[in-house]
């Protein structure tokens, strides 16, 4: 089977099976639970484990370049949807697309090669981001929510955040290079994310689990691929993808600590 074939369906199951269980376990325990573990790197781990399959090692190491300032763009992209969540769902949610796109081509088109201005393009949006949601809203943690599934709710947002995270594989594919390299970075996790609790229980708790998740999602996924670009190197492919993922592991679970004791 063509390793793109592997790829799409690896990344159709772990998007569909990582959003679901995040959204579940958010409705039982709440927000924080939910956000920091859909802030867990997943495609950001299948993305890079498939360059470095498909290509090299090196190669993937290379891909990191541009990851932080994307993951910038990603964590802007939730606090604009924060800021216009009380407004309809489809302009709280079409407007930070229409945003993104455009950052992302402006990233795409600029072919950054260095790694320390990424880091600190990523810096400035992700501190920015955060600073902006604190002081211009006022999300406020979610606690749990009591639910009663079926098999169809289940299978629909396994679907939905499964197509959604596909769909932007195929596209980073068949898009060219320019396009290409926008959907490769395409925020499929928070768009999901984004649509199933707000279609669950409304615009606070969707606004509440987006929040955790431009923290954790950020800071986690730079971490992961600050590790790879260590551990590829000097422990090969496999045994550096699962190091790396452990120390992200670690840090989530810092990030979740701090969560806890300091987001209201």
């Amino acid at each position: 089977m063509d390793i793109f074939y592997v790829r799409l369906m690896l990344s159709f199951i772990v998007g569909a099976t990582w959003i679901t269980t995040a959204t579940i376990l958010a409705e039982k325990y709440g927000s924080k639970i939910g956000g920091v573990i859909t802030g867990i790197p997943s495609t950001t781990v299948l993305s890079l484990f498939f360059i470095g399959l498909t290509q090299s090692p090196a190669f993937a190491v290379k891909s990191v370049v541009a990851i932080p300032v994307v993951l910038g763009v990603d964590a802007l992209f939730s606090a604009v949807y924060i800021l216009l969540s009380k407004r309809s769902f489809v302009t709280s949610i079409a407007i930070p697309l229409v945003i993104w796109f455009i950052l992302s081509f402006f990233v795409v088109l600029s072919e950054l090669s260095n790694l320390g201005l990424s880091l600190i393009l990523f810096g400035v949006l992700y501190a920015s981001s955060i600073f902006v949601v604190g002081k211009r809203t006022d999300v406020r943690s979610q606690g749990s929510r009591k639910m009663t599934y079926s098999f169809g709710q289940i299978l629909f947002r396994a679907c939905l955040s499964g197509s959604i995270i596909a769909g932007a594989v195929v596209a980073s594919r068949l898009g060219g290079p320019i396009l290409g390299g926008v959907f490769a970075s395409f925020p499929a996790i928070m768009l999901s994310t984004m649509i199933i609790t707000r279609l669950s229980h409304g615009k606070d708790f969707s606004s509440a689990i987006m929040k955790v998740l431009m923290i954790s999602g950020g800071l986690n996924v730079v971490i992961y691929a600050l590790a790879v670009e260590l551990l590829y190197p000097s422990l090969g492919l496999y045994v550096g993808t699962a190091a790396a993922f452990s120390v992200s592991l670690i840090t989530s679970y810092l990030t979740y600590r701090f969560i806890q004791n300091r987001i209201g």
